[in-house]
């Protein structure tokens, strides 16, 4: 479970946000310029300035010239858990998913690294906990400032997407087709997912990527199993989602109910940055899980994992410099 597990291949982005991505890739068309249209009214901002009076931060990406900088993305997939979504007697919105994506000076690559939500850290005012509370005990600026201080990446945007947009995207693509490397079933569900290749959508495609019981990995192999779904959700609305018009009016349904972007992040750089995200070229884009020194109890009774800081460290000094997060990658997932 310990190091950095990575998924090198063809992926349309690290998200949800995908289909913003896909449909921006007609920008200079006349067609293009009536879907930026369309895709600016279906994304939301959040209310307030969420970097407002944060000091002490990371330092910087390093830059040598002004075109194309470097830009560092916050994507927090949330969960609400309320009515079909609750489980496990859990309540308050918590972070699931924390993903930093990244593309360095002249956009020619992306590397995307999920942090683990059972990560044991220290979130500012609250002592000890798991990484995903920080975003119950202080919304989206604390998660900021919290993963910041834990990975030492500086965040320029965030992107907040709420996990039901799961179930209502797979349910909008009629299933999305997942390779699943081993059989399991989820206690809090009792849903089973056999062993090989899966169709999944709705509630079931949620379940999939929320197990973490009755995983080998736990939490690890709930983020490999995040980001096979969501490579398969962006192949998906990449093949059809600029050709079929009732199929676009859905996802932008989706959109519209799921996602929110920091004020900062305008509609134009918005739709340009993940333009360029989509047009990478096959290879370029890398998942990557955030390395584990190894797993304990709290005193209260909590199971976490502990982040190999020495390693988180060489992870942003890469990024800072422009650089690949730095080999050796454990796994790539088939």
């Amino acid at each position: 479970m310990s190091g950095i597990s990575g998924r090198r291949g063809l992926v349309r982005a690290g998200r949800l946000m995908v289909v913003v991505t896909t449909l921006a890739t007609v920008t200079f068309t006349g067609y293009g310029w009536y879907l930026r249209r369309e895709v600016a009214a279906s994304v939301t901002h959040l209310r307030s300035d969420v970097f407002a009076g944060m000091e002490n931060r990371p330092e910087g990406v390093r830059i040598s010239v002004a075109a194309a900088p470097p830009k560092t993305v916050l994507l927090l997939g949330s969960d609400i858990r309320l009515g079909s979504d609750a489980g496990g007697g859990v309540t308050g919105q918590r972070a699931d998913t924390i993903l930093i994506a990244h593309l360095p000076q002249g956009h020619h690559r992306a590397e995307v690294l999920s942090v683990p939500r059972d990560s044991w850290v220290e979130i500012p005012g609250h002592g000890m906990a798991k990484i995903n509370a920080s975003l119950a005990y202080g919304g989206v600026p604390l998660t900021i400032r919290t993963v910041e201080a834990v990975t030492g990446i500086r965040i320029d945007h965030v992107v907040v997407v709420d996990f039901a947009a799961v179930r209502d995207l797979t349910t909008a693509l009629g299933g999305v087709a997942v390779d699943n490397p081993a059989a399991s079933t989820d206690p809090l569900t009792r849903t089973t997912f056999d062993a090989g290749r899966l169709v999944l959508q709705g509630d079931r495609a949620l379940t999939f990527v929320r197990q973490r019981y009755g995983l080998p990995g736990g939490d690890i192999d709930r983020i490999t199993r995040q980001h096979v779904l969501l490579s398969a959700v962006g192949r998906q609305i990449a093949a059809r989602a600029l050709t079929d018009g009732a199929l676009r009016e859905k996802v932008l349904g989706v959109v519209r109910r799921n996602v929110s972007t920091d004020s900062g992040l305008d509609d134009d750089t918005f739709l340009t940055l993940f333009f360029d995200i989509a047009t990478l070229p096959s290879g370029s884009v890398s998942f990557h899980t955030a390395p584990v020194a190894g797993s304990g109890t709290s005193a209260d009774g909590q199971a976490y994992l502990e982040l190999d800081r020495d390693r988180l460290a060489a992870v942003a000094e890469a990024l800072r410099a422009g650089e690949p997060i730095p080999l050796p990658l454990t796994i790539t997932p088939s």
